[in-house]
């Protein structure tokens, strides 16, 4: 008897592992653990990730057309670096995208669930910062809160296009929420308190400043990137001197 509950089972069982095998390395990327410029070698990376090479060569042919990875024939793929005129386009964009999902938030209303999970994501930011500092232990839980603060803002504007469009954005290194950039307290506290501004003006339908106060939480992100790359070009160019 052909058993196609097991078929089914077997199948979807697949999926999940193709599925985390891509997310896995899309944060590798996405992190800067696996930096522009690296050459992917199939052998080798299935051995440092402890996968088959099936579930990895489709991992990195959804990365390639993601934008994530560069193919060559012949040389296989490689991780796509982006200067900073790129990375600082898209952060336009995302806080155009942003912002506009704050206003539609704040018109439609928060149902009842996204105000639940949005409060939550406050006090579990300020829960972490309450020592003074954001330690290594730290990191994880904030960028887990900042993710899912943001992701809830764009489903609560009921905007499929918007939605796709900023998950877009996210998926350039140095633009995702999943990641943090800086540790300096004082500039992640200030992140926060933009945090309570955007959800208050949200919650009390106030979508012009919803709008205004995400695009200047971006825009702070935008500054911060710019100065990090300007120190790293200048130590780079301080080291060859």
């Amino acid at each position: 008897m052909f058993d196609i509950g097991g078929v089914v089972c077997t199948i979807l069982e697949m999926a999940t592992h193709q599925r985390s095998v891509t997310d896995r390395l899309r944060e590798l990327i996405l992190s800067g653990e696996m930096p522009p410029g690296r050459h992917l070698l199939e052998v080798p990376l299935a051995r440092e990730l402890g996968v088959s090479r099936t579930p990895l060569r489709t991992a990195l042919t959804a990365l390639a057309q993601e934008g994530l990875l560069h193919y060559r024939p012949n040389r296989g793929y490689v991780v796509r670096s982006f200067s900073l005129d790129e990375v600082l386009d898209a952060y336009v964009v995302r806080g155009m995208a942003e912002g506009l999902a704050c206003r539609l938030a704040a018109e439609r209303g928060l149902s009842e669930d996204s105000r639940a999970i949005l409060e939550q994501c406050l006090a579990d930011g300020d829960a972490i910062l309450s020592t003074g500092e954001l330690t290594e232990l730290g990191v994880v839980p904030w960028r887990t809160m900042n993710e899912r603060f943001h992701a809830t803002i764009l489903a609560a504007a009921g905007n499929a296009f918007l939605l796709d469009i900023a998950e877009r954005m996210v998926s350039v290194p140095m633009l995702s929420r999943r990641v943090v950039h800086w540790y300096e307290y004082p500039r992640v506290r200030a992140s926060h308190e933009l945090h309570h501004l955007i959800f208050q003006a949200i919650r009390r339908r106030q979508g012009e400043r919803a709008e205004y106060l995400m695009r200047e939480h971006i825009h702070q992100a935008t500054e911060i990137i710019r100065g990090i790359y300007e120190n790293s070009r200048g130590a780079d160019l301080q080291a060859a001197g």
